[in-house]
C-alpha cells in the first residue's frame, strides 16, 4: 500500500517540476533592467514578472530589447552543456530574436 501511495505522488509530482519556471524582471543596484528565473533576496521586494507591462515612457525600441531579454531568460533555463538547448524549450518559450540598438 505504501509503495502505491509513492508511486502516485511522484507520477503527480514528475509533471510540475519539469514545468518552466517563471522570468522576473528587476533593477539592479546600478540602475540595469535583469531578467532571470531566480531573483536575489535583496530585489524579491521589487521583482516583477517579466509579462507584467513595461512602465510608461518605454520607447518601442527598448520595449523590443525587454521582450528579447525576457525571451533569452526563459531559454536558459533549457541550456546544456556544450551550448545546446534541450527541445521543450521551444514549447514553452517564445523566441525573440536580438533587436538593432536603440539609438
Amino acid at each position: 500500500m505504501k509503495i502505491h501511495t509513492l508511486a502516485v505522488i511522484l507520477t503527480l509530482a514528475v509533471p510540475l517540476a519539469a514545468t518552466a519556471a517563471e522570468v522576473y524582471r528587476w533593477v539592479d543596484d546600478h540602475g540595469q533592467v535583469v531578467y532571470g528565473t531566480v531573483v536575489p533576496e535583496r530585489y524579491r521586494s521589487k521583482a516583477v514578472p517579466a509579462s507584467t507591462p513595461l512602465p510608461p515612457g518605454i520607447s518601442a525600441c527598448e520595449a523590443r530589447w525587454h521582450r528579447y531579454m525576457a525571451s533569452a531568460a526563459c531559454f536558459d533555463q533549457y541550456r546544456v552543456v556544450g551550448g545546446g538547448l534541450k527541445a521543450e524549450a521551444y514549447k514553452r518559450c517564445t523566441e525573440v530574436p536580438q533587436p538593432e540598438p536603440c539609438t
